[in-house]
């Protein structure tokens, strides 16, 4: 029969979530939440500084305007005012002087008089400005008075004195009266220069009053600009450390903070031209360790293989990147061939091998590594992927825990397969599929009991082996829609020979694992049935003995609702797997078969008879038939037929035929009487 398997799924390792990364997102996301939060207070601030530097510009202008206000009379009338008085009272100060030197000569009484009517000049012009600046002030009105007397008696006390050419007792009192009257002139004076000097003082200290005011606002506002400076320098500061976080993630995992596949290919691309080596990696089974432990195991154990790979490759010149899942890239700037790189990987692989100790689970992994070199194996960065990639897929198919550099024919055979998957999907639309059935013998009787449906693909002309694209179609997924064909296929060919009068013949349709534990696959069977009108107990399910344990208590309970159609279950290469009795005897089956790997080698006394004996005793204790696969010469056959097996195949009895060599076999089986077989060379024709 065709062996249907597949690899470990270690394709699609999960995106790594949580971990340090999560810290790191978690600060920067409470760092933005914080700037949001600050947000309002940074613009109530904003709005404070201008609000506050509008109503200064206000206080200021007004404050401007009352300095004027009070400057003006200040200006206009106190400075012109006390300019005056002091000019009065330097006047009265020299008329003082003058009088009281004054003698009876007649020269100097000439002199005199002259200073007395300048004296009367001064006071009347005086007398004026400051009735214009004061108004009736009483006191200027008193400098009225005492200036007209003085300015009568001076002229007369001189004329009296030159008269007499000595002062006589009258001139005396006159003069007396004329220096009190100076006198009191004088005081006035003063204390209308003391009321002026109040009066510029009193402004002086209002405008003094209002400019300090004023600078203790613009402290104030220096001090708020000050704090709000440096509070938008805090704000930006954290805004620019948190762009340069972002732009540091853009280009890092955040899981293991190794630059990303970005980072990486933005590195092929600034390299000089020198040889260098892009290896490409993936730890084997990741999958498996995060469907069985979750996500968060998955990222510890991402985290600890990573962090000894990286630490590995550094130790030999090396860059790790990570790119997704459990996919890492290593650059290292070696040729590939240089003996170098050699010992590099090996410690990669080394690292890995080490047991990851996590949660009381003790965990064995391995790496697969594919290598490429620049210039031979590629000048461009993505040349260089793709080959890599190319030689990293044929080291996962080759079991892992290995490195393979590129070749040409490693190209050569991934372009194939990659040619052979885009066919395979349109292989059904295009009608290059075929079912051919190899004939199954009791062996008790010779006759023709039934048939196992083989499937088979000419491709542009010629034959594809099974064993090159069914596991291509596990591994793709194709295996599903493929298998869903044969059913339909094979239940069809049931009918047609029920309808043709044929004697009742099982056809055996092996299922792949994949296809078995789809969700659907129950419901697609029940559907080939119906549509076909076939019997359920002509159609024989083979299902390998792993797939079964694998699927737990749903595969037995999809196995017994396959039984309850009617239909015939029987485990395909029994021996080959976990055969646990425990749960064999379980399972709603009917027949064991042997596998052929015990068969083709068959002989007396070998450790094959011994296993094949003990299958056939197993089945038989456990009321189940037994078939042999494989079956090819006359040795084979009459030790399978003395130790009492109960069906064969293989080439010995016929070929897998065509569904139209089929039905002639059917028809000469039966002119045979039913019972005895053909003659193989026949069969083999």
């Amino acid at each position: 029969m065709t062996r249907i398997f597949s690899w470990p799924s270690i394709d699609d390792a999960p995106v790594a979530r949580g971990g340090p990364g999560i810290g790191r997102r978690l600060l920067t996301l409470s760092q933005r939440l914080a700037a949001q939060r600050y947000r309002p207070a940074v613009y109530a601030l904003l709005a404070t500084v201008i609000g506050c530097g509008i109503v200064l510009s206000v206080m200021m202008e007004r404050t401007t305007a009352q300095i004027r206000l009070r400057s003006a009379p200040l200006f206009e009338h106190q400075v012109p005012l006390l300019g005056e008085l002091a000019h009065l009272e330097d006047a009265t100060q020299r008329y003082h002087h003058a009088i009281n030197r004054l003698e009876g000569r007649r020269g100097a009484v000439e002199r005199f008089l002259e200073t007395d009517e300048a004296f009367g000049e001064d006071l009347t012009l005086g007398l004026a400005r400051l009735r214009e600046g004061m108004g009736d002030d009483p006191e200027v009105a008193q400098l009225r008075t005492v200036a007209s007397r003085i300015t009568r008696a001076g002229p007369r006390y001189a004329q009296a004195l030159a008269a007499q050419q000595a002062p006589r007792r009258a001139e005396r009192t006159m003069l007396a009266a004329i220096n009190r009257d100076l006198i009191k002139l004088r005081d006035t004076i003063q204390v209308l220069e003391g009321r002026s000097r109040a009066a510029i003082t009193a402004s002086s200290n209002a405008t003094e009053a209002s400019v300090a005011g004023i600078t203790r606002m613009v402290h104030m506002f220096n001090v708020l600009s000050l704090l709000t400076a440096i509070f938008m320098m805090y704000h930006i500061w954290v805004r620019f450390r948190s762009e340069d976080e972002l732009a540091h993630q853009a280009g890092h995992d955040p899981l293991t903070g190794l630059p990303d596949r970005r980072t990486f290919e933005l590195r092929l691309q600034e390299l000089p031209e020198q040889p260098y080596t892009v290896v490409l990696g993936t730890i084997d089974r990741f999958g498996a360790v995060v469907g069985g432990y979750g996500h968060g195991f998955g990222d510890r154990m991402i985290q600890s293989l990573v962090a000894r790979i990286d630490a590995t490759a550094q130790r030999h010149g090396g860059q790790v990147f990570r790119l997704d899942g459990a996919n890492i890239a290593v650059l290292y700037r070696l040729a590939r061939h240089d003996p170098a790189l050699a010992d590099a990987t090996d410690a990669l692989l080394c690292s890995v091998r080490t047991p990851f100790t996590c949660d009381n689970h003790e965990l064995f992994s391995s790496l697969s590594l594919g290598a490429a070199g620049f210039p031979d194996d590629g000048i461009t960065p993505g040349a260089l992927l793709r080959n890599a990639d190319a030689a990293l897929r044929q080291a996962r198919r080759a079991g892992g825990d290995q490195l393979l550099a590129y070749s040409r024919e490693l190209n050569a055979r991934t372009e194939h397969r990659l040619g052979l998957e885009a066919g395979l999907r349109r292989a059904i639309e295009r009608g290059e599929l075929e079912v051919y059935y190899q004939p199954q013998q009791c062996l008790s009787t010779n006759a023709l009991v039934g048939f196992e449906a083989l499937l088979r693909w000419r491709h542009r002309g010629e034959m594809v082996p099974p064993s090159e694209f069914i596991p291509l179609a596990e591994e793709t997924g194709q295996i599903i829609a493929l298998g869903n064909w044969v059913l339909r296929q094979v239940c069809q060919q049931a009918a047609l020979w029920q309808r043709l009068g044929a004697q009742p013949l099982t056809i055996a349709v092996n299922i792949s694992p994949r296809h078995f534990s789809h969700g659907s696959f129950l419901d697609n069977v029940c559907q080939a049935l119906h549509a076909s009108g076939a019997r359920p107990d002509t159609i024989e399910l083979e299902i390998t003995e792993g797939v079964v344990f694998a699927g737990g208590e749903r595969a037995i309970d999809v196995l017994r609702a396959l039984r309850e159609l009617g239909l015939q279950l029987s485990i395909d290469d029994f021996g080959t797997g976990y055969s646990s009795l425990a749960y064999l005897k379980r399972f709603p089956i009917h027949k064991l078969k042997i596998d052929q790997s015990f068969v083709r080698h068959l002989a007396p006394h070998t450790g094959d008879a011994q296993i094949v004996q003990a299958v056939i005793g197993l089945g038989h204790n456990l009321g189940l038939s037994v078939i042999a696969e494989g079956v090819e010469t006359e040795q084979q056959y009459a030790m399978l037929r003395g130790w009492r097996c109960d069906e064969i195949q293989g080439h010995y009895y016929a070929f897998p035929l065509n569904a139209a060599e089929a039905t002639a076999f059917i028809v000469q089986a039966s002119m045979a009487g039913g019972h005895a077989a053909p003659a193989p060379a026949a069969l083999a024709g």
